[in-house]
């Protein structure tokens, strides 16, 4: 069995289908046949786990693969998260979240309450620039349709987590496999619009992509989860055509309007860019100016 992002990036020690001795857990468990059990997972033995109720004198095996959801005791303190999201300590989180779901790595490979640890892991990683711990977890999570919402989000960001990596053949192969369009149609939602955009950007067709951000722009006003991301998109796009004025003013509107979001960020990042990039042009133009 394939282990999911826990098995790779928490339990390095762990190997498949290995014995492994481990302090009991506390679970539910809940098996295909609609029964469920309370008790403590005493350890993992391969395709095989061995469970015991509060009641029983000995453990049972249990196949895994009969196994239809097991339901963790996650020490994970919520108001500490929030608190941290809001000083946006957010490497402190995924530390926080890594450790407290650790203890569950080598259950990984089977349905649980994670998930919505594994979630937040997978924007952190993407908002810090992890985009290969990113991908890994949002591979997982779009393989679970228990919740369709969610695993839609994990498509979406399996395809930005390709696309920050630069991986355009891998992007293309993964619009295939989820059906999606190549062209755009007029009822296109603005997460479909927002993906192809930066497709487009990182191919280099950037009136392509400043047409589909207008249409973001444009049509979704009201939707900070897309509006926000697509006029950081047009900065960046202004960026590389060169028009440093209109950037900067995007930038600055970004940085009076959104702050601590993920594009407040990247807005102070792109303006020291944008300085850059601006000095560069100035002493090529001034050493063109000699040499003439």
């Amino acid at each position: 069995m394939k282990k999911t992002i826990l098995s790779l990036t928490l339990a390095a020690g762990l190997l498949t289908g290995c014995f492994a001795q481990t302090s009991p857990l506390p679970v539910e468990l809940l098996m295909g046949n609609g029964r469920s059990w309370k008790g403590n997972l005493i350890r993992r033995d391969g395709d095989w786990i061995e469970f015991q109720t509060k009641t029983a004198v000995r453990p049972i095996r249990i196949g895994a693969s009969t196994v239809k959801e097991l339901k963790f005791k996650v020490d994970v303190d919520a108001d500490k998260i929030s608190k941290m999201m809001e000083a946006r300590q957010f490497n402190r989180i995924i530390t926080t979240l890594s450790k407290s779901i650790e203890p569950f790595s080598e259950y990984s490979d089977i349905s649980s309450n994670l998930t919505k640890y594994n979630a937040l892991l997978m924007e952190l990683y993407h908002r810090t620039g992890k985009y290969d711990n990113s991908l890994a977890i949002s591979e997982e999570i779009a393989r679970d349709n228990r919740n369709p919402l969610l695993q839609a989000k994990a498509q979406t960001y399996q395809a930005l987590s390709l696309i920050e990596s630069g991986k355009s053949e891998d992007v293309r192969a993964l619009f295939a496999e989820y059906g999606w369009q190549q062209e755009t149609s007029k009822e296109a939602s603005p997460e479909e619009l927002y993906i192809k955009a930066k497709l487009l950007v990182l191919n280099g067709q950037y009136s392509q992509a400043m047409e589909l951000v207008a249409r973001i722009v444009a049509f979704n006003s009201q939707d900070p989860d897309w509006m926000q991301p697509a006029e950081m998109l047009c900065a960046e796009v202004y960026t590389e055509l060169g028009m440093y004025d209109s950037a900067e003013e995007v930038c600055r509107q970004i940085l009076i309007l959104y702050k601590n979001t993920p594009e407040f960020d990247k807005a102070k990042k792109l303006k020291i860019k944008i300085e850059k990039l601006r000095a560069e042009k100035q002493v090529e133009e001034s050493l063109m100016s000699e040499e003439v």
